[in-house]
């Protein structure tokens, strides 16, 4: 079933057990989802977090490539995956897949966010294993990639979470005009 754009609509969510979370996966793409997406993707950008950006980024900066990146969904191409608590998405991610079809197996991870006031409340691993659920189940994945910048600590939060470095693309990430990070490549099989 392809997903459409529209002006209101509520998506449909199934919760996560024991919490007030509900996981939504390719909600119906409307205004008020990008608004809310990009909304939170200037949040947490702002607050430090790592996420395709430097601060300081305001919301017309954002709300073109969040449309961008729901095109894909709307498409079929990738996957969103958010969690939802009450009437507002806390935390969200997009599965992007690959073009070759030999790499049809495994999809890459891309936007992790999570609420900047919600940090440290275990809501990334909440996340993650919403991810880990959507890859087995319903896409039938066999692994998962990302990339992290150095520097942020994020590389420690995903090895615990049971991700491995398997390759570094020295200062790709240009932060500021002295200020250059690497992209570390991290890898993990799904049992």
């Amino acid at each position: 079933m392809q997903a459409t754009v529209t002006d209101s609509s509520t998506p449909e969510a199934s919760p996560v057990q024991g919490d007030d979370l509900a996981v939504l996966v390719d909600p119906p793409v409307t205004a008020a989802l990008v608004d809310e997406l990009s909304h939170l993707w200037v949040r947490v950008t702002n607050a430090g977090g790592s996420v395709g950006f430097v601060p300081p980024v305001n919301i017309e900066e954002v709300r073109p490539h969040t449309v961008s990146i729901l095109a894909r969904v709307i498409d079929q191409t990738d996957t969103l995956v958010a969690l939802k608590e009450g009437a507002a998405i806390v935390a969200w991610c997009v599965l992007t897949s690959n073009d070759s079809p030999p790499r049809q197996g495994w999809r890459t991870i891309r936007h992790v966010q999570v609420d900047p006031e919600r940090q440290g409340s275990g809501l990334g691993g909440k996340l993650l294993a919403a991810v880990d659920r959507v890859a087995c189940e319903e896409l039938k994945l066999e692994a998962l990639t990302l990339k992290v910048r150095s520097g942020t600590g994020a590389d420690a939060f995903y090895r615990r979470h049971g991700f491995s470095e398997v390759g570094r693309l020295p200062r790709a990430v240009r932060v500021a005009d002295d200020d250059y990070r690497d992209d570390i490549i991290m890898w993990r099989e799904l049992s």
